[in-house]
């Protein structure tokens, strides 16, 4: 798990948060409110509002674009069912919340010992 990671506000523009995303080579950030963890953010999610939000007169903030299903793990569960979680979601990287639900850190599946190149390809999107 990493811990220094970035996150963004859900209140945020998305094209300070597609820039963000750019700049960083990230292609996926948390997105809070209030400190606590309300979705994520990817560069498909993005992508996928190009064409709305650019025709829009008023900004169009991340809350609009991101998908409320929000997988997540403890920072006490067990590293292999945090793994097992990614793969069958198909998804690279999760975010790390301590009980009081604040995002602490993200755990990537390319991180984990044991898990094959195959199985990190797999669980990418």
């Amino acid at each position: 798990m990493t811990r220094k990671f970035e996150t963004v506000q859900a209140d945020a523009g998305v094209e300070d948060v597609a820039r963000k995303l750019r700049d960083s080579d990230l292609d996926v950030l948390p997105v809070c409110r209030d400190g606590a963890l309300v979705g994520l953010v990817t560069n498909g999610d993005l992508s996928a509002h190009v064409a709305p939000w650019r025709r829009r007169a008023e900004p169009t903030r991340v809350s609009d674009v991101i998908s409320p299903d929000i997988l997540f793990c403890f920072e006490n569960t067990e590293v292999n069912e945090a793994a097992k979680l990614m793969r069958e979601s198909r998804i690279s990287r999760i975010p790390v919340l301590n009980r009081s639900k604040t995002v602490v850190g993200v755990l990537a599946l390319k991180d984990i010992p044991g898990e094959s190149t195959s199985r990190k390809t797999q669980a990418a999107i």
